[in-house]
């Protein structure tokens, strides 16, 4: 792991803080987020196509065409759509769009998760493993369990060698100080989100530095 996504920039205050930085960048386009914004919005803030990730939960690949042709974004982070739907818009999409399937970890892997997660990553670039609450993955800012999601990381590498593994789920900078080595040897990048913010969309600089202060001594 050497690569950082920081999720939920609203604002042209707190990209600026994260775009020199920061690996990847989320924009979240999924109405029941607090953290949304209209793609108009997105289009103004995502300067940096190679950086921006377009976070959806669409109802079918073609609005994921329709957004991908709009916006320009490379990078795309999918809450919805089953395996047969992410194969149809891989060959849909252009070569160079990274498509990240999110995969909600409970508590406990089930026979029926460890199914899911080798379906996904058999279609799908990368996997961001979130915590799963209720049936519904991300903003939750519950902690997800590290020796499970480095389970499911397991399953999906030996499903697929090339797959990108990102690991998401009320990450904060402790955490990833007190699990270093086990998400390090299991994970391709590391994703905050609630644990920066002062308010839902709103980031706190201090912690934003803080992380990116930790992250450039002893990752990079």
């Amino acid at each position: 792991m050497n690569k950082i996504k920081i999720c939920g920039i609203t604002n042209r205050k707190d990209l600026k803080i994260v775009i020199d930085k920061a690996d990847y960048i989320g924009f979240i386009n999924v109405k029941r987020s607090p953290r949304y914004l209209p793609l108009t919005k997105i289009m103004e803030l995502a300067t940096d196509k190679e950086k921006a990730v377009l976070v959806l939960e669409p109802k079918t690949p073609e609005e994921v065409t329709e957004k991908v042709e709009k916006t320009k974004i490379s990078n795309i982070q999918l809450h919805s759509l089953n395996p047969s739907q992410i194969k149809k818009l891989k060959i849909q999409l252009p070569e160079n769009v990274l498509l990240i399937k999110v995969v909600g970890i409970p508590n406990k892997l089930s026979s029926k998760k460890k199914k899911e997660i080798k379906s996904f990553a058999r279609v799908s670039d990368a996997i961001l493993f979130d915590y799963e609450f209720q049936g519904r993955t991300g903003g939750t800012g519950i902690q997800i369990p590290i020796d499970i999601a480095c389970q499911a990381a397991n399953i999906a590498t030996h499903t697929k060698r090339s797959i990108k593994l990102f690991l998401a789920g009320g990450m904060n900078l402790q955490t990833l100080k007190e699990n270093y080595e086990l998400i390090d040897s299991h994970f391709d990048v590391v994703d905050f989100n609630s644990s920066l913010e002062k308010s839902p969309g709103i980031k706190d600089p201090s912690k934003v530095k803080e992380l990116l202060n930790y992250v450039d001594k002893v990752i990079r």
